[in-house]
């Protein structure tokens, strides 16, 4: 009876002990969860992009790959030029071009990040050349100048020009636009800039065209009481105040009382063959150019009721045909010169 109770007090110690070893540290812990998604890599398509004109876009795609190297969707992404002054990105990565030379575009999100290049290379499709129409006097220049620009119409900074003339015995042109007229006539002047032509006909008028011209300019033309043909294709002895002679020189201007607002060009100086002037009654200011003393054949110089100021040049005296001269009711200073 002994020997059976010491048998199931030790039948119950090996069970006690097996219960504490089934529920103490050995026990297995739960499975580790995986690490969260996260972008990893960013590729930018196209990686260079090359623009030929200002204003052009192209539009840039982000792909996105995660940690195990798997697309992700639905990823934000920030996008950043690093020269917006060359060119632009969206928040949808619209690239727009801006002016030439080269940026860097980038993709971010979170810590990764994606580049592409771009570059922008205006090419010339048109020239413009100016002024138009163009005209200028035999003997006289004038100053064209020429402007390239894009298949957008923006202008293609730093273009050098070619310069050209279809008959340099009417019109020559030199490196820099300027055009000397010759003979009178009409001439095409071109300017080429990477190939691309650009051209405007210049007439080649009258040597006394010129001067009038510089006339209507100083003298704000426009604002005229009578300026009947001037500045038109009509010859220049059928413009109001104007007489030729048989050469088609001009020998008389006179325009009393038409609202002359402004100066006297020294222009009128080349009227080599003039021999009365008369621009009383008007608005004219400033001095009377010293060229008008080079007027060798006047005869009657009449400029008085005018703002003229400044001296009387000194130099009239010198005009050996000049026998009346008419300078009164002016804020001209100085003496008369002596017959």
């Amino acid at each position: 009876m002994r020997g059976q109770q010491v048998l199931t007090v030790a039948a119950g110690l090996l069970a006690a002990v097996a219960l504490a070893s089934g529920c103490g540290d050995g026990t297995t812990a739960p499975p580790r969860p995986p690490d969260p998604l996260r972008p990893a890599t960013i590729t930018v398509s196209p990686a260079a992009t090359e623009f030929a004109a200002v204003g052009e876009t192209a539009q840039l795609t982000a792909e996105v790959r995660d940690q195990s190297g798997r697309i992700m969707s639905g990823v934000t992404v920030a996008w950043v030029s690093t020269s917006v002054g060359v060119a632009t990105v969206d928040a949808a990565g619209l690239v727009t071009s801006v002016a030439n030379g080269a940026s860097t575009i980038t993709a971010n999100a979170g810590a990764a990040t994606g580049s592409a290049t771009v570059t922008v290379a205006q090419v010339v499709r048109g020239i413009e050349v100016l002024p138009l129409p163009a005209k200028v006097s035999a003997g006289d220049t004038l100053r064209l100048t020429a402007e390239a620009w894009d298949a957008n119409g923006f202008t293609v900074p730093a273009s050098e020009f070619t310069w050209s003339s279809s008959d340099t015995a009417v019109a020559t042109v030199d490196e820099s636009g300027l055009v000397h007229g010759v003979v009178e006539g009409v001439v095409t002047i071109t300017a080429t800039a990477a190939g691309v032509p650009g051209a405007v006909p210049v007439t080649v008028a009258h040597p006394d065209w010129g001067p009038l011209a510089a006339l209507y300019e100083a003298a704000q033309g426009p604002v005229w009481i009578e300026d009947d043909g001037w500045m038109t294709d009509r010859p220049i002895g059928e413009w109001h105040g104007v007489t030729t002679g048989p050469d088609g020189h001009v020998t008389a201007l006179e325009l009393v009382r038409s609202n002359l607002t402004g100066t006297i060009p020294a222009a009128l100086g080349r009227l080599s063959q003039l021999e009365t002037l008369n621009l009383e009654w008007n608005r004219l200011r400033g001095p009377i150019p010293l060229e008008l003393t080079r007027l060798h054949d006047l005869r009657s110089l009449r400029l008085g009721v005018n703002g003229l100021t400044g001296e009387i040049p000194a130099e009239l005296a010198s005009l050996a045909n000049l026998e009346d001269l008419r300078l009164n009711h002016t804020l001209l200073t100085g003496r008369i010169p002596p017959e």
